[in-house]
């Protein structure tokens, strides 16, 4: 029963936000709205405004999310003032069209993802194409994000913002394609008819096992295998997925089947090349979205505005009262009580198993110096039975 509800407490956090106008299209409804008026730098914070037609949506964000901080990255992001758009009625493509050098869809928080790779070869001779994931990761927030030197916040592979590692339920979507098709965290029914239980979904992308590269560097320790883009194959059939990072199959939002992307971690839970779709997509391109100009869509007068529900108001009104920091943490989270209130508080590891649960009425710290690295959820119950849960990243 409590694994129970703890899996209905997180389905209502972080599932997304259901219409107040009876509208079911997770396109529309799930993302992460700024209903309080979140700023950041002055900037508003994830999604603004979502504007929809019979064939059209429009995705209104800064392209920053309320996670992010300047400082830890090498360039600090800047308000993109973006309108994206994605198509409602996607069409696979005769030819996948080729994944561009920058943006590829919007994910679920009002930031980017970008191509695997990060704009630079060896030697600088367009061929041994560098993986961001091998040579920028140094540079990358808590978040797995960071920015361009033009300031676009975006991410090259697994948002730990937004991915939820349990392995146990199917994974929740957290980006668009700019084709118009969902992207799915790393969890998925094992066969594409919606049975056979879940399953880390694998990719058909493998490296090479050559020790030299023709006009290449050698391959070491500082140039591994894996840590470029031609260093990968693709055999079919090798794992879930196609060449395009995805298949078509039922998932919980499209229980009548859709073509989905898949972001692909290896078992120990580590970014997987492609991370978010292949070298091609599955479908068309909607337009207006990629290359240095994209994002600026204008909203047609006749699309309708859709507005949130106020039940995630009332949980960021709770969420208000309650600051935990730091976050990521190493050692110690610091549960800071804003009110003089009685808490239960209970740490849950993604399998729902308690791993800390006691009384508190004051600021807190619990001691996660002994857990080890990846993602855990702190709950906090009132005596009348309200509560909230976050995600915290243990590093």
């Amino acid at each position: 029963m409590l694994k129970k509800q703890f899996l209905l407490a997180l389905m209502l956090l972080y599932a997304g936000y259901a219409g107040a106008q009876a509208v079911t299209d997770p396109m529309i409804t799930k993302w992460w709205f700024n209903t309080t008026n979140n700023k950041y730098n002055n900037i508003l914070t994830d999604v603004e405004a979502v504007y929809y037609t019979t064939s059209i949506v429009y995705v209104k964000t800064s392209g920053v999310p309320n996670y992010y901080k300047d400082g830890v990255s090498v360039n600090n992001a800047k308000d993109l003032q973006a309108v994206w758009s994605l198509p409602r009625t996607q069409t696979p493509a005769s030819s996948g069209p080729s994944v561009p050098g920058g943006q590829m869809g919007i994910m679920y928080d009002g930031s980017v993802f970008f191509h695997p790779g990060d704009a630079q070869s060896y030697n600088n001779a367009g061929v041994w194409n560098r993986l961001a994931y091998y040579f920028e990761g140094v540079d990358m927030d808590p978040y797995n994000g960071h920015s361009t030197p033009d300031q676009m916040y975006h991410h090259h592979f697994d948002n730990l913002a937004l991915h939820d590692w349990d392995s146990s339920k199917h994974s929740p979507i957290v980006a668009y394609s700019f084709d118009g098709y969902p992207v799915y965290g790393p969890f998925g029914y094992a066969n594409t008819d919606g049975t056979g239980g879940i399953t880390r979904m694998k990719t058909s992308y493998s490296t090479k096992t050559y020790t030299t590269r023709t006009n290449g560097p050698a391959v070491n320790t500082q140039y591994p295998i894996g840590c470029f883009i031609e260093d990968w194959q693709y055999t079919a059939g090798s794992g879930h997925l196609d060449d395009h990072n995805g298949r078509f199959c039922k998932t919980p939002e499209y229980p009548n089947g859709t073509y989905a992307y898949f972001t692909t971690v290896d078992a120990s839970l580590k970014p997987v090349y492609p991370y978010f779709i292949g070298p091609t997509f599955y479908g068309n391109l909607q337009t207006g979205n990629t290359g240095p100009t994209g994002g600026k869509t204008t909203v047609p007068g006749s699309a309708t505005q859709y507005t949130p529900t106020t039940s995630v108001k009332e949980v960021e009104e709770m969420d208000a009262m309650i600051a935990m920091y730091p976050v990521p943490v190493r050692d110690n989270l610091t549960v800071q009580l804003k009110a003089d209130k009685a808490y239960t508080l209970t740490v849950y590891n993604l399998d729902g198993k308690v791993l800390l649960q006691k009384k508190i009425n004051t600021t807190t710290q619990v001691d996660m110096s002994s857990y080890a690295y990846g993602v855990y959820i702190v709950g906090l119950n009132d005596e009348s039975g309200n509560g909230l849960m976050k995600r915290i990243v243990k590093q």
